[in-house]
């Protein structure tokens, strides 16, 4: 099968993979008997599935918890998606994340409201995750799309078909809690996020701003990216804007915390031990993913008096697809509020 630019997707992903990655290390193999990756060199056949990603990606964890769950082996190809570095601007991998389906159903994104939804925010081109199945010769991008597509995979054992509504649902929920403004935007009120990410974050809009900026004037004047990289530029412009403004920030995280509060009432509702009946599904896994970022950032606060949604989440962060695909996935930077967490 050949994608719209007339190559194959796993011409294409070769082609993204030794373009943007410049650590041989971060091209790796993850078997569905191990949590660890492992070095690409040597392997006798590579998966199907191949996963461009970056460990501190909130979407790419919720990618790496689905793969880990379903128990399939893939392809880590781990891109460094921060200044100075940014892999995700390559050329070679925008083309290739170009050729998703969403790429052409979306508009680009324009705006920013904290959120990293597609729904909320528009398709961006530089971004992660983004999945390429070698066998069916198809690429996949945003995390939503991609889990459903691992659900369709695995015959529906990550969204059980009796509770899609509740599952996507739920789903929805979790990707429109502004993460990307809690990471890279300080509380106003009292920053604890740990210093490595307080300090880290300063200025960072600017850099990638500039990153792009530098892109866009090496493609040439008749590439169809030139649009998507315009796009990023107004993105990081407008998410610049959004963090300097601290009634933004009060108000992101006001929404976070009553988002909070509306898991506990459900959690109250239900005498499981996960979001539905019939076990861990993929809105546990969305969940999960997500009260992790927030206690790293140190957002826990949000749940400390109450103590369905501590207990609910004490049972996610024990269980295996969130230890192997998250806490204990290497790179992962520490934190006092989550060492406890890693079980290695």
């Amino acid at each position: 099968m050949t994608t719209d630019f007339g190559t194959s997707a796993s011409i294409l992903a070769e082609q993204a993979r030794n373009a943007a990655i410049g650590d041989p290390e971060r091209r790796a193999i993850v078997s569905s008997g191990s949590a660890y990756p492992k070095p690409r060199d040597g392997q006798s056949q590579s998966p199907r599935l191949e996963l461009f990603h970056f460990t501190m990606s909130i979407c790419s964890q919720k990618i790496r918890v689905a793969l880990f769950q379903i128990g399939v082996p893939f392809a880590s190809s781990e891109l460094i998606i921060m200044p100075p570095f940014s892999e995700n601007y390559s050329a070679e991998y925008v083309k290739l994340r170009m050729t998703s389906a969403i790429a052409h159903s979306r508009p680009f994104v324009k705006g920013y409201s904290g959120s990293s939804s597609v729904e909320n925010e528009g398709f961006d081109p530089l971004a992660v995750p983004t999945l390429v199945d070698h066998e069916k010769g198809k690429v996949v991008a945003d995390s939503r799309l991609i889990a459903a597509y691992l659900d369709t995979l695995s015959g529906g054992a990550l969204v059980p078909l009796q509770w899609q509504n509740k599952v996507w649902n739920e789903i929805a929920i979790v990707d429109a809690i502004p993460h990307a403004g809690l990471f890279y935007g300080a509380n106003p009120d009292g920053d604890d996020r740990p210093e490595e990410i307080r300090t880290g974050m300063l200025g960072a809009h600017d850099k990638k701003i500039d990153l792009v900026r530098k892109r866009l004037e090496h493609l040439p004047a008749e590439s169809v990216l030139r649009e998507a990289y315009r796009h990023k530029v107004v993105k990081e412009e407008a998410g610049r804007a959004f963090i300097s403004q601290p009634s933004n920030m009060r108000g992101i995280i006001e929404s976070t915390g009553s988002t909070i509060a509306q898991l506990d009432q459900r959690l109250a509702g239900s005498k499981d031990e996960w979001l539905i009946p019939d076990g861990f599904s993929l809105a546990d896994i969305f969940w999960g993913v997500s009260l992790f970022r927030l206690l790293y950032l140190g957002y826990d606060w949000m749940w400390r008096e109450r103590p369905r949604v501590s207990e609910y989440a004490e049972r996610l962060f024990a269980s295996p697809a969130i230890q192997n695909g998250v806490i204990n996935w290497p790179g992962h930077p520490p934190g006092v509020r989550i060492e406890r967490f890693r079980k290695r």
